[in-house]
């Protein structure tokens, strides 16, 4: 049984035995923000689809929305919620929906549903995904061992053969290359990269000609209709624990600086790339508040609660995932009950 099955099992045994509503009380917080990448209608079950857990259907999106509003909850901007958390107004629950990175589909096919339902949103900008300068690595790696049978990477300085013709080997390519890439200091995560691209350049080509960023016009006519709430999620996409401090401020500064050129708006919103522990922790987030930042979000799981408010540039989300796209899954999510359980049944993981 893979991971994900796993999970599920786990999932259902909280959802079926009524354990997720009977607990609800003294986990869900009082607030949710979701995390979304791509919005995309599906193309189908492909076999070999590591990624697939970054995008979900427009459909889902709109039983999210549904769903949400059923439970009580009220979807609100992000400077709506940092209000209800800082003044403890929590009579009604609360949802921010925050889509990271900025791709044409987000204006494709998650507009619209928000626009249909007149729900806020938010998209944390990666300027060079936009501008096209930003390495979406991950996607690159992908379509790679989709399309070869053998892949040749160096690790560690030493070339590694993996075989990739069965979906089996894929998989475990793919993992044990993405997570040595991410385990990789920045200087030579970019040399592995370089040589990747090199050794690969027509799928890597092909790959950046498929990827679809947001253009700033989609951005502009979406901020128009006044749903729209735009942060600020760096330039490059790097891994932010990885680069020196003076980086880390060029990159929250510098895709500040832009977002406001082209944009005309001052994002005082923030995520962090990666978002997880080891990409984000204490000097990021002590960065984020020291240069103005009035939040700044994590992919650390979980729902907010009243203790956030003392720590609004560590605030934690609930990813909704493109295997789990089903509502008796974002009612379990919603409850906060796993990641409850996954923390050692502590409120909060700040540190």
């Amino acid at each position: 049984m893979n991971k994900a099955a796993l999970y599920k099992t786990g999932l259902n045994a909280l959802y079926y035995s009524g354990a997720f509503k009977a607990l609800r009380k003294n986990t869900c917080g009082v607030g949710v923000m979701f995390t979304l990448h791509r919005v995309r209608p599906s193309t189908g079950q492909r076999a070999f689809a590591p990624n697939r857990i970054l995008e979900i259907t427009p459909e889902f999106l709109e039983t999210t929305i549904v769903r949400v509003r059923e439970l009580g909850y009220e979807i609100v901007s992000l400077d709506e919620f940092r209000r209800r958390l800082v003044e403890r107004d929590f009579s009604t629950p609360f949802v921010s929906f925050t889509l990271d990175d900025g791709y044409a589909d987000n204006y494709q096919h998650a507009f619209p549903v928000f626009q249909k339902h007149d729900a806020p949103f938010a998209i944390y900008v990666c300027t060079g995904i936009i501008d096209g300068t930003a390495r979406l690595w991950w996607r690159m790696l992908e379509e790679i061992v989709a399309a070869e049978s053998a892949v040749e990477v160096m690790l560690g300085g030493q070339p590694r053969q993996f075989t990739t013709a069965t979906t089996k080997q894929k998989y475990n390519a793919f993992n044990e290359i993405y997570w040595a890439l991410r385990g990789m200091s920045h200087d030579e995560q970019m040399a592995t990269l370089d040589e990747i691209e090199k050794r690969y350049q027509g799928i890597a080509d092909a790959s950046r000609r498929s990827d679809q960023p947001a253009s700033w016009e989609m951005l502009t006519e979406m901020l128009g209709t006044g749903l729209l709430t735009v942060g600020a999620h760096t330039i490059t996409h790097d891994a932010l624990s990885k680069l020196p401090e003076s980086r880390v401020k060029e990159e929250m500064q510098g895709s500040q600086e832009r977002l406001r050129k082209e944009l005309g708006v001052t994002a005082t919103h923030f995520a962090y790339p990666y978002g997880d522990s080891g990409s984000a922790a204490r000097r990021e987030f002590d960065l984020a508040s020291a240069l103005g930042f009035e939040t700044a979000v994590t992919t650390r799981k979980g729902a907010v609660h009243p203790e956030h408010a003392g720590h609004l540039h560590a605030l934690p989300r609930v990813s909704l995932n493109g295997d789990y796209q089903e509502r008796r899954y974002l009612d379990v999510f919603m409850s906060e009950l796993p990641f409850y359980l996954a923390r050692g049944l502590r409120r909060l993981d700040v540190g």
